[in-house]
């Protein structure tokens, strides 16, 4: 029996507003369970947290896009994630997580759905391995898609640079590759992530920020890190909440209106911030006009 995680904060109106056309670039969904339940094998076990649920954060935080990313405590169950996405229309995207021997027509099947990458994890289960990332790599290139990754910490970074950088297809790492404020400027793994940045060969979502600040809300000792990258590539960054925050058993439950605030102790004024929340989500996810 896993421990059950606490449920997110009921949304407040952040104290900046977001530009047109902003997209929270990763979020879960979890249910409604008795007609998506959970996976008998995983790590943890979120409340039930639906896309209604989610659009309520959508509206108080005046986002307009949001990312679905396929939630490991599903398991395999790709439905789970199609159907949020669906209720949404053009104004979602996925990141599905699926075995290596997913079939073309699955593929075929979410590609037409919205989704535009598959999901790979090193830490949690119900997921799938980085050894299974060359091959599924091969299989969604044809598609235009990109891999995503969760570390499973800064020495993973280091480890992974040479598979990431011959990957048949771009490569998202979100988290900000879990590295922490103490890590800045100069661990070997972050120097290996911003030289794969540079390339333009990977992305990076700016998220689950939380779980990694020492001091929490203004997360003021992460924004160095976000800097960094930032100078590295403003291109290739996106932002999210991380909503529902799973897993917050140690840690204040954050509001989701401080993470957009967030935004303002960035570098590079109103047009790098206007890049990252909706110019580049855009251009990684295919979006449609709204």
């Amino acid at each position: 029996m896993t421990r059950p995680c606490p449920a997110p904060l009921p949304p407040r109106i952040p104290k900046r507003k977001a530009p047109p056309g902003a997209c929270d670039s990763h979020i879960h969904v979890f249910g409604p369970f008795d007609k998506f339940p959970l996976n008998n094998d995983r790590s943890y076990t979120p409340p039930e947290c639906t896309i209604d649920l989610y659009q309520q954060v959508m509206e108080n935080l005046g986002l307009d896009r949001v990312v679905i990313v396929q939630g490991s405590a599903h398991g395999f169950m790709l439905d789970a994630a199609i159907e949020p996405v669906a209720q949404l229309g053009k104004r979602a995207r996925g990141v599905a997580v699926a075995p290596a021997d997913v079939s073309d027509a699955t593929l075929d099947r979410l590609h037409e759905a919205g989704f535009r990458a598959l999901r790979v994890v090193t830490r949690v289960k119900g997921g799938v391995s980085p050894d299974q990332a060359e091959a599924l790599a091969r299989r969604i290139a044809r598609l235009g898609w990109h891999m995503q990754l969760l570390l499973n910490g800064p020495r993973d970074m280091a480890d992974m640079a040479p598979l990431l950088a011959r990957l048949p297809v771009p490569c998202v790492i979100d988290s900000m590759a879990r590295f922490s404020p103490e890590d800045v400027p100069y661990h070997p793994g972050l120097t290996a992530l911003l030289r794969l940045l540079e390339t333009g060969k990977i992305w990076i979502k700016l998220n689950a920020i939380e779980r990694r600040s020492q001091f929490g809300t203004p997360y003021q000792d992460m924004t160095p890190l976000a800097n960094a990258l930032i100078a590295a590539r403003p291109d290739r960054l996106v932002w999210g909440t991380d909503w529902p925050h799973t897993s917050a058993w140690d840690r204040a439950m954050p509001e989701d209106a401080d993470l957009l605030d967030w935004s303002l102790q960035w570098d590079g004024g109103e047009a790098t911030r206007k890049a990252i929340l909706v110019d580049n989500p855009v251009r990684l996810y295919g979006f449609e006009p709204l």
